[in-house]
């Protein structure tokens, strides 16, 4: 079977695929199979969600899941269902890149909507930004920018992260490029450039952490 997303076939794509299929049952039969077969090897099946505008934090997500050595599926927020996902995975990391508002808007969403379920599911979250340079200010608007995207949720994670983005300014939509000009202009004092902060080994260090908390309890106390 295929799907848009190799790691994860949704409702919404399953349900796709059984209106083009002249055969609904045998469609449905092999659907089933297929998710028995994907979860019957996990006793505790991990997805990391993760939301991306232009591939950095994709590719920081591939990197987590190389540390954590396990099968985990990796779920773009803007193709998946809430409740699918809270209701088919116990463990589950979030990872987001950062714009000029912040994290992607799904995400607060995300954990507003499952904020009771998350309890005893999310192991972790992360984001991937410019920030990450090591600067006493990038720390700052790190802690920022993770208080802000924890504060739907009744718990925080037990595992926290920030990774380095990457800035391709030929990669930019003419939309994208004015906005973040100004920004830069504006807030940051400089002018755009291109950057490339991304680091795998950080990102797997990340991954096995998860992996030595995966096992245990989720969540902190807030």
């Amino acid at each position: 079977m295929t799907s848009a997303h190799p790691d994860y076939l949704s409702r919404r794509e399953f349900i796709a695929r059984a209106l083009q299929s002249s055969s609904l049952a045998m469609l449905a039969m092999s659907f089933g199979y297929e998710a028995a077969a994907r979860i019957s090897d996990r006793t505790k099946p991990t997805a990391i969600i993760y939301a991306t505008r232009y591939g950095a934090t994709r590719d920081t997500v591939v990197w987590v899941r190389k540390g954590m050595d396990m099968p985990v599926d990796l779920l773009d927020i803007e193709r998946i269902s809430f409740q699918d996902v809270l209701s088919g995975y116990d463990r589950i990391i979030v990872g987001s890149g950062i714009w000029i508002k912040g994290v992607h808007q799904r995400v607060p969403e995300f954990f507003q909507a499952g904020r009771e379920a998350l309890r005893e599911k999310l192991l972790g979250t992360f984001i991937v930004c410019g920030s990450a340079d090591g600067s006493e200010k990038g720390k700052e608007r790190i802690g920022h920018y993770l208080d802000n995207m924890h504060a739907p949720l009744l718990v925080k994670p037990a595992l926290t992260g920030a990774f380095g983005g990457r800035l391709v300014v030929d990669r930019l939509s003419e939309e994208d490029r004015t906005k973040l000009a100004a920004f830069y202009k504006n807030f940051l004092n400089e002018e755009l450039r291109d950057w490339d902060l991304t680091d795998p080994g950080k990102a797997k260090r990340f991954g096995r952490k998860a992996k030595q908390l995966e096992a245990g309890p989720a969540l902190q106390p807030a």
